[in-house]
């Protein structure tokens, strides 16, 4: 399987050379993984996210304040060598009101004495200006890829990796090995709140000692600690091509996790001009997942693997946005995600159930900019119910299993205003349903809906 997604990786970036041809334009290769932190500047941001009482939810009875900073900085040598490092912390405000449910999966700890301050830092070492816009990195830092993009709050994600870019067929081309990963301030929300324990929303393992495996979030782990030391791994092997061709954009990377899985990712779009201010874009995108491993495939009674795809159209019209979007997951079981991967297009702020077994999402969302520096921003998803299961304990120790008992579904509301070109102010509500509501387990029924207003300030620099 592994040799025959590397063929088709050659086949595709084959087939690319002949429709560049025909292009009368030619074709701009992307860039090599472009850095910011080398111009000998220091960048950054410093953010507040502000959680108002949320006591009353069913699922998520929490409340929070918290600050994040972020620090970038890096220097340019001979034009070929640049010496990089960044920082990223987070801790409380003083607003929290610690009478109450604390959210602490904000922070990258387990109490509220060690959760005060919590931080992850980086460095990179990169050889660039290379023929043919080669470029050479080893880094700790986040990595590029459609596979470790995701929703951060304060810090992100972080890989420690040997990256290779070059230009290929006026494209970029890249080859990188990944040995460990640091899970960011919202990887709990991954692992609890988002994935519900089902290991499909980017972190497998739990972040809390209570459970019976677990690992600490800010530190770097092997990949084998990531998925709790269940398989011994060496890290993951990656390939990725991007091209641009005219209005075509095409990804396509290749994940082998040693000893694990084999993710297959493909995604293009093409953009139809229809005058100024109007364009239609419209996408798509595969993911097919091999797995390797026979124990995580049995893992907390789900199973992985299969082939995941979706499509998406999105219409600018002036100043209004609409997008429609579908994902499916088949019924081979969900999708192993335990690094950090949100690439569907159905994902909302606190769902990203598209990547449960036996799932059919569709989300609709609509944007109307006001003005250049205020929009407003309604979404809504439905993604029915998976094939999974999910599984605790009770305060008493008692433990349970539950099965899907509702439609999941979550509806989304932000209004956001920038300002300055470096403020930017957010203002959410979150209403969701859990497709776990209203399921029976050790004799008690659950209430699993969630009502969240969130405030987000953001100064970058």
């Amino acid at each position: 399987m592994f040799k025959t997604n590397y063929l088709l990786l050659s086949l595709v970036m084959a087939m690319t050379t002949v429709i560049a041809e025909d292009n009368t334009k030619k074709p701009q290769a992307p860039k090599p993984q472009a850095s910011k932190l080398d111009d000998g500047k220091l960048h950054g941001y410093a953010r507040l996210h502000h959680i108002f009482d949320g006591e009353a939810n069913g699922f998520d009875k929490n409340t929070g304040s918290t600050m994040g900073l972020g620090l970038k900085y890096g220097q340019t040598f001979n034009k070929h060598l640049a010496i990089g490092g960044e920082f990223y912390g987070v801790r409380d405000t003083g607003f929290t009101n610690e009478n109450k449910t604390v959210a602490l999966g904000q922070f990258l700890g387990e109490s509220k004495t060690d959760l005060e301050i919590g931080h992850v830092s980086g460095v990179h070492f990169t050889l660039k200006a290379l023929p043919k816009k080669t470029k050479v990195s080893w880094a700790r830092s986040q990595f590029k890829s459609p596979l470790t993009k995701i929703q951060i709050t304060h810090v992100p994600n972080m890989y420690e990796y040997l990256r290779v870019d070059t230009g290929v067929l006026s494209g970029n081309l890249s080859l990188s090995y990944i040995t460990d990963m640091a899970y960011g301030s919202r990887s709990a929300a991954d692992f609890g709140l988002i994935g519900e324990g089902t290991g499909t929303a980017g972190m497998a393992v739990s972040p809390f000692s209570e459970s019976p495996v677990s690992l600490k979030r800010g530190e770097y782990n092997t990949i084998s600690e990531t998925i709790g030391g269940k398989v011994k791994s060496s890290g993951i092997a990656v390939l990725g091509y991007e091209k641009k061709i005219g209005a075509l954009n095409i990804n396509l990377w290749d994940f082998k996790v040693d000893n694990i899985l084999n993710n297959l990712y493909a995604e293009a779009d093409y953009k139809f001009g229809l005058g100024k201010g109007k364009a239609l874009i419209l996408s798509g995108q595969y993911l097919n997942q091999d797995m390797d491993s026979t124990v995580l495939n049995a893992a907390n009674g789900n199973t992985y693997g299969g082939a995941f795809y979706g499509a998406q159209a999105k219409l600018k019209y002036n100043k209004l946005v609409l997008i429609a979007a579908y994902n499916k997951k088949d019924d081979e079981g969900g999708l192993y995600n335990a690094w950090g991967a949100n690439p569907g297009y159905t994902s909302s702020i606190f769902s990203r159930n598209e990547y449960r077994d036996n799932v059919s999402a569709y989300k609709g969302t609509a944007v109307y900019n006001f003005a250049k520096n205020l929009k407003v921003m309604v979404s809504h998803a439905n993604y029915g119910q998976s094939d999974m299961v999910t599984s605790g304990k009770l305060k008493n120790g008692t433990a349970y299993k539950l099965a899907s008992a509702s439609d999941a579904k979550e509806t989304d509301i932000a209004i956001m205003y920038k300002p300055r070109k470096n403020i930017m102010l957010k203002l959410f509500n979150a209403n969701r349903t859990s497709e776990f509501d209203g399921a029976v387990g050790a004799g008690k029924t659950f209430e699993k809906t969630q009502n969240h207003t969130r405030l987000i300030a953001n100064y970058s620099f």
